[in-house]
């Protein structure tokens, strides 16, 4: 997961020479989201997230991963004008803003949102450049957000590899507009029908053959992009 998800405005990777004075400022509500469209989901969510949400896989850089759809042209129609939301499933990246996490090969940089900086912000570092109790304690959620998207495409690269996922096209219109969705990943139904008995009790023993089905129907939930 390379890229950062649309609320990041203007990322920094933070270092503690460079930044030792910054001062943070956590955000009150989830307003940051109004625009974003997509996010993507870590391992321990994705059974939850479709249960509102369309839930697909992606692919970039050879990286196979998951992600929901939360809104169209510009609009997140999870979010209430009060910057609340409207379901109990709330993405864990958005838990953890204005601070995420990017990936280099193996590499994972903690990066910030810099309009966050502010006088009335908790600092990062002391004076010797060392983790503040604030800081450590957002570290440490990060630190558990990163394994849990490197389960995340664990697994998505496992079923990719094992062709329960297929390339899909798909065009889909609802009142705020028309979303094309190219070259996503989708379940591969017909390849789950004609697989041996063993072999779907070991999917579903894993819980992987729940996920692949659930997700599937995730599409439905399009149908709230018309009711919200």
């Amino acid at each position: 997961m390379k890229a950062l998800m649309k609320a990041f405005k203007k990322a920094i990777a933070l270092d503690s020479t460079l930044h030792r004075e910054l001062k943070i400022k956590m955000p009150d509500n989830l307003s940051f989201m109004k625009e974003v469209e997509k996010v993507p989901l870590t391992y321990s969510e994705i059974l939850t997230a479709t249960m509102y949400y369309p839930v697909m896989f992606g692919i970039q850089d050879n990286i196979v991963f998951p992600f929901a759809i939360i809104g169209i042209n510009q609009k997140n129609i999870f979010l209430n004008d009060d910057g609340t939301w409207k379901v109990e499933a709330i993405p864990n990246i958005c838990k953890h803003y204005p601070f995420g996490i990017f990936k280099d090969d193996d590499y994972y940089s903690i990066v910030v949102d810099e309009t966050f900086v502010s006088e009335e912000g908790e600092r990062l570092f002391d004076d010797e450049g060392n983790d503040t109790e604030f800081f450590s304690k957002i570290k440490a959620g990060l630190t558990e957000l990163a394994r849990d998207f490197h389960d995340a495409e664990e697994f998505s690269q496992e079923i990719f590899k094992n062709g329960y996922l297929q390339p899909l096209n798909l065009d889909i219109n609802v009142k705020y507009g028309e979303m094309r969705l190219r070259n996503i990943l989708m379940a591969n139904l017909d390849a789950l029908s004609k697989l041996q008995p063993e072999k779907l009790y070991t999917l579903n023993s894993k819980g992987t053959l729940l996920i692949l089905y659930a997700h599937y129907l995730s599409l439905r939930n399009f149908k709230l992009f018309d009711v919200f």
